[in-house]
């Protein structure tokens, strides 16, 4: 057994980390398979598909890659994260364990700080944890790298762990199309042989420990508990192999698959880890297009888009900036919700969505503890873009995590610009015209229309929905100097409506609802500009949103050619690997109507890219636009793992 001597102890009690058992896992894999106190499986005999015997020269293996990292991506680079190439995911994500963090950023990286170590110093060691925070913990490449036949990736980390005693780790390398099965690369610290040493689960079918008889290093032979170790894994012309600290730990040649592409991890599993480095190369990779993302700024969480575009043909992407959290309660509420200090801030794009400006624009809440929330804008004929939003308060249940909005307390605001928003107007309060007795409304979070028809042309209608499940429309006919509300919508438990001008001059809202059924959004039109409303009933059967897509808000769209464009969901997901995930929309799909919404057919899914088995993109509030040549453009709650790491760019 690997004992630690005095000087590493005193290094992590300094740390305040307590000894905690090691388990790193470099997956390039999103399963959950180390379920026992140990990474235990059925290991297979060689030769299989493995070298024998290590007598492979390293220098003969294949290297197509740029030796100085620079062609690549830098997730994490001298202790720095760059919080849009990479994700860590936590046990106190969800959860307010009082107040620690899973991961915590020190000057040389961001740290793992165990909630629970299983040989303890002193019972402190604990932190009040769990024994099963352990399987929580990941740092997650928000970059897709290509895994078999004829593809090639290489990958770069450095990692300080603390102890290999009765443990276990590993890089997660993919989930392949035939087994959905995991392929992972990992160190245990409780083989046969008494030593700690490597090992290879190829999806679940083939899985070796790496054996240090045929010629294989030991993980004590090329490197040592807390001090940082260099690691890297490549795969190309059928190839894979892994080096720590430059010695070859292991090698072979993979069989012909079919392609996937997967987002690398690395799994701490119940050790101390700290993460100083990670790197990621590949010609075909590919990420998502973060407009904003998670600590960008100075703010935790950003969240709940709102979409314009300008007379001269810029975008406008405005959202709320939720800031540095003062409590845990606080923290795991910015998830999902606007709580405490919270902004309306902005970017902007000149190029149809493609890029969008490195600064952050503050519009409302600079210098305030208030939640400012709930954007939402519309453009008028003239081309003025009106931005609403909200500050409201309310506190937590003294006994659970809920937080509870005091209706009372909203205000409701709006700005407008006349110069492509350069310039803003200084807040004018409007809450008098938003009757907030039906509860606290959410503007949006789609963008709200200007009419064309001609009785009605230039009127505003903005959807709003209110607490306790209402859907109405607030309506402007001076562009938006006032407003007053149109008649609630007939229907039971909607939500997030979003609405379009047909080519007969009605109007169509389509909605959630939060019913078990039926299992379909729901339509309502309006013959008389937004005043009144039919009631809510099912919307075409040619509309697929699954067992759960109507639980979730869509967005809907006129396109260039007059066409009606719906985006929403189909399915939903809760993310297994942090504690209390919230549910969330999965997997959405573009509809196209050429009936004014009598019929539609399907375009396809808004994420089309290859992924890996098993693999939905989430999305949460989203709004759009479309462009001069057609083009729609999304902007989501979204990312690699769940809504919450910030707004994502789609293009249709």
């Amino acid at each position: 057994m690997i004992k630690l001597n005095k000087d590493i102890i005193l290094k992590y009690i300094r740390m305040k980390i307590y000894r905690p058992t090691a388990y790193f896992c470099f997956v390039l894999c999103i399963s959950s398979l180390l379920i026992t106190s140990c990474y235990k499986e059925e290991h297979f005999d060689f030769p299989g598909p493995y070298e024998e015997a290590n007598t492979v020269n390293p220098d003969s293996l294949p290297f197509p890659f740029d030796v100085n990292k620079q062609a690549g991506v830098w997730l994490v680079k001298n202790g720095v994260p760059d919080y849009g190439k990479v994700l860590f995911k936590g046990y106190t994500d969800y959860y307010p364990k009082g107040d620690t963090l899973s991961w915590v950023k020190e000057n040389d990286g961001l740290h793992m700080l165990p909630h629970f170590s299983f040989y303890p110093l002193s019972n402190a060691d604990h932190f009040a944890g769990d024994p099963n925070s352990y399987k929580f913990n990941w740092v997650y490449s928000k970059y897709f790298v290509p895994v078999g036949s004829g593809k090639s990736f290489y990958m770069y980390a450095k990692v300080t762990f603390g102890t290999f005693n009765s443990t276990a780790a590993g890089l997660s390398l993919g989930k392949n199309w035939d087994t959905g099965g995991p392929f992972t690369f990992g160190l245990d610290g409780n083989t046969s042989t008494g030593e700690p040493g490597f090992f290879l689960d190829l999806y679940g079918k083939n899985g070796i420990t790496v054996n240090p008889a045929l010629g294989w290093p030991t993980v004590t032979q090329v490197m040592t508990p807390g001090v940082p170790a260099n690691m890297e894994v490549v795969i190309t012309n059928g190839i894979f192999y892994v080096k720590v600290n430059g010695t070859l730990v292991f090698t072979f040649k993979m069989a012909a698959e079919r392609a996937y592409f997967y987002t690398p991890q690395i799994r701490p599993w119940r050790n101390f880890v700290a993460v100083h480095d990670m790197y990621i190369e590949s010609r075909e990779m590919y990420t998502l297009d973060y407009a904003m993302h998670e600590y960008e700024g100075s703010y935790n969480k950003i969240q709940a888009p709102a979409l314009a575009k300008t007379p001269n043909g810029e975008l406008l992407l405005f959202a709320e900036g939720r800031s540095t959290p003062t409590s845990a309660k606080e923290r795991v509420a910015q998830n999902t919700m606007p709580v405490g200090n919270t902004d309306i801030i902005m970017k902007r794009s000149a190029d149809g969505g493609n890029t969008w400006s490195n600064q952050l624009t503050v519009l409302a809440g600079n210098g305030s503890n208030l939640t400012y929330c709930f954007p939402q804008v519309v453009t008028t004929d003239n081309g003025k873009i009106i931005l609403q939003y909200s500050t409201i308060g309310g506190a937590f249940a003294a006994n659970s995590n809920a937080f509870t909005y005091d209706v009372n307390s909203q205000r409701i605001y709006q700005i407008e610009s006349n110069d492509n928003g350069l310039s803003w107007t200084i807040p004018v309060e409007i809450t008098a015209f938003k009757n907030t007795a039906a509860g606290y409304i959410q503007g949006g979070a789609v963008h709200g229309i200007a009419l064309k028809s001609a009785t009605y042309n230039k009127r505003l209608v903005m959807p709003l929905t209110y607490s306790t499940n209402v859907v109405r429309m607030a309506l402007s006919d001076d562009g938006g100097i006032t407003w007053r509300l149109g008649k609630a919508i007939s229907g039971s438990r909607l939500t997030k409506a979003t609405v379009v001008e047909l080519s007969d001059g009605r109007l169509m809202m389509v909605a959630g609802h939060t019913n078990t059924s039926p299992k379909n959004k729901l339509v309502s039109y309006s013959s008389d500009g937004g005043d009144n409303w039919t009631a809510a009933a099912n919307i075409s059967a040619d509309v697929k949103t699954g067992d759960y897509g109507h639980l979730f808000g869509g967005i809907i769209l006129k396109g260039k050619d007059g066409e009606i464009l719906l985006v929403n969901p189909i399915n939903r997901e809760t993310d297994t690997e942090v504690k209390n995930s919230p549910t969330y929309a999965v997997a959405p799909v573009v509809f196209k109507s050429t009936s004014n919404g009598q019929a539609y057919t399907t375009v396809g899914p808004l994420f089309s890219r290859e992924a890996y088995f098993g693999y939905n993109a989430p999305i949460g509030n989203m709004d759009g636009i479309v462009l001069d040549d057609g083009r729609i453009v999304i902007a989501g709650e979204g990312g690699v793992e769940s809504p919450a790491e910030g707004i994502v760019i789609y293009k249709k």
